[in-house]
């Protein structure tokens, strides 16, 4: 059961559900927050920071990836290196602080039904996926990557953006998009824009 999560902020990073995302973790406020953590289920919340990441607390999204770590490497200094799967999307209600790091209670989101995309739209998705795809494995002739077709248009488009999509802002709606619909409009037009402009795809996650 998730219920009271630890908050690790970060300019312009967006955990997305199935994604597996590498962080280094060094100074002592999220030391101690990875140990707490690791002392229970944890459980997680990389969220990007809004506005000036200067501030003593910037804010954040309301709407989030639970993420889990799942490995974790532990060096003499103290300092980790931990693996986090994104897992869930919660809503956030940031709790009142307490030392050393921020901290949110979550509700999970349930997933929208699928039944609001039409096939065409998930067939256009999907090509622009391909799109990409070609002009990947033409700059990189062992770039290797294959749609998976069993997933629901919703959860496909979410997985595309991770693989292909590394601008926060695209994700960060992605993530809020409260219809599969919304968000098969989003990662076409997200993709299309990458295959327009020949840019080499940057993957961001690896599901």
């Amino acid at each position: 059961m998730i219920d009271i999560v630890p908050v690790f902020p970060l300019p312009d990073v967006v955990l997305m559900p199935d994604q597996q995302l590498p962080l280094h973790i060094f100074e002592p406020r999220y030391r101690a927050m990875v140990r707490d953590a690791l002392d229970g289920p944890g459980w997680i919340l990389v969220v990007p920071i809004f506005g000036d990441d200067e501030e003593p607390m910037p804010a954040i999204p309301s709407v989030a990836t639970a993420g889990r770590i799942v490995a974790r490497q532990l060096l003499p200094d103290g300092r980790y290196n931990i693996l986090v799967e994104g897992s869930v999307r919660v809503r956030l209600e940031e709790l009142p602080f307490e030392a050393p790091y921020r901290r949110a209670r979550v509700t999970p989101l349930a997933e929208p039904p699928d039944d609001t995309v039409p096939e065409v739209e998930r067939t256009a998705m999907i090509g622009a996926a391909a799109a990409v795809m070609r002009v990947a494995r033409e700059l990189h002739p062992a770039f290797d990557y294959e749609i998976p077709k069993d997933l629901g248009a919703g959860r496909l488009a979410l997985r595309l953006i991770d693989r292909f999509v590394p601008e926060a802002t695209v994700r960060q709606r992605a993530l809020e998009a409260r219809t599969a619909a919304e968000r098969v409009v989003l990662a076409t037009e997200a993709l299309a824009d990458l295959w327009t402009a020949g840019e080499h795809p940057r993957p961001s996650g690896n599901a």
